[in-house]
């Protein structure tokens, strides 16, 4: 079952199913709120939510919100295709481009429809792209919702040949309601594999395997956060590549400790962005009343990175009769020791 609530220009969808309470926006086809029990069958937020529901015009951090048509930094905010060279908004460091610029889905109203079956609920987003770039696409995002479990499949077909990236960024935080930080989260990727980036976060081209970026196995990230806190990037936000990937074999793993509550991430995808929150806005969250960092744990599936040539791994590039088809899934559950 779902309901509808509308504030302002927002309309706000609610589902609800055994071991899953979520809320989404029509704006950014956004994640509002989402809630799963903890060992003592507590539901709670394990999203960061902003205290204000207005502050989603404003989404600085990119919370929880869709993101494309390329996310990703895009390197002075170039890109080439076709004998042609796009110039996209310059967000990042003045000189780069972050989760599109001015295109950002994040930012965009969509169309919605609603269908159910006996097991699932499927919220469809829908937004046909028109801009001063003359990039046009249409893009459905479904969010497909049943027992313990959250897909969101993203279907896309345009009329350019273009680069087309598309993920959600959503800041998971386990211990329910924001009790605690991240820093006892702890943290297993199915991959050593990492992208070796430049000062301004950018890949290199390069592949390396750094024990401090190791996750393979699982453990706490206050281990690499305490080595990166005080570094220019304040924490993790890096590219990891999961070559001859399995969709059946979770991406990521993680648990916190104190609520024993626990997701699995399983993607189409061969890329993840796992980033640790390290930037913040001046937007309160929900239940804290302040916006303090490593409050969540983002895991972003993906294709490649933009000026990524590897002919092994997948390729963001897109032609007009070419159907752009992923998905993302969340699972829920408890942590048994």
């Amino acid at each position: 079952m779902y309901k509808i609530d509308k504030f302002n220009s927002f309309n706000i969808i609610h589902v609800e199913k055994k071991g899953i309470k979520i809320s989404l926006l029509d704006y950014g086809a956004t994640i509002y709120q989402l809630q799963t029990p903890d060992i003592s069958n507590n539901y709670e937020d394990i999203v960061l939510r902003y205290n204000n529901l207005q502050d989603y015009y404003n989404n600085d951090i990119y919370l929880n919100a869709t993101i494309g048509p390329i996310a990703g930094r895009i390197k002075k905010g170039e890109i080439f295709t076709n004998n042609k060279s796009y110039i996209l908004d310059k967000n990042y460091l003045s000189k780069h481009t972050l989760h599109s610029g001015n295109l950002a889905l994040s930012f965009k109203k969509f169309n919605y429809e609603i269908n159910e079956d006996s097991t699932t609920t499927n919220i469809i987003f829908s937004y046909q792209a028109n801009n001063k770039l003359n990039i046009n696409y249409t893009i459905r995002v479904i969010y497909i919702i049943s027992d313990y479990q959250v897909k969101i499949k993203y279907e896309l077909n345009t009329l350019n040949d273009f680069y087309f990236n598309i993920t959600n960024h959503a800041y998971f935080n386990l211990s329910g309601n924001l009790k605690r930080d991240i820093k006892n989260h702890v943290v297993q990727l199915n991959t050593k594999k990492r992208h070796l980036l430049d000062k301004d976060l950018i890949t290199t081209n390069k592949i390396s395997e750094d024990p401090l970026y190791d996750f393979s196995k699982a453990k706490p990230i206050k281990e690499a956060l305490s080595k990166l806190e005080n570094t220019d990037t304040g924490g993790l936000d890096d590219i990891y590549y999961f070559p001859n990937h399995n969709p059946n074999t979770p991406m990521a793993i993680v648990y916190e400790p104190i609520s024993k509550r626990q997701m699995k991430v399983y993607s189409s995808y061969d890329h993840l962005v796992f980033y640790s929150h390290n930037n913040t806005d001046n937007k309160p969250l929900k239940h804290i009343n302040k916006h303090p960092k490593h409050y969540g744990l983002c895991f972003e599936c993906e294709k490649s990175p933009y000026g990524y040539d590897n002919n092994h791994a997948s390729n963001p590039y897109l032609k007009i009769k070419q159907t752009y088809q992923e998905y993302i899934t969340y699972k829920f559950g408890l942590y048994n020791e």
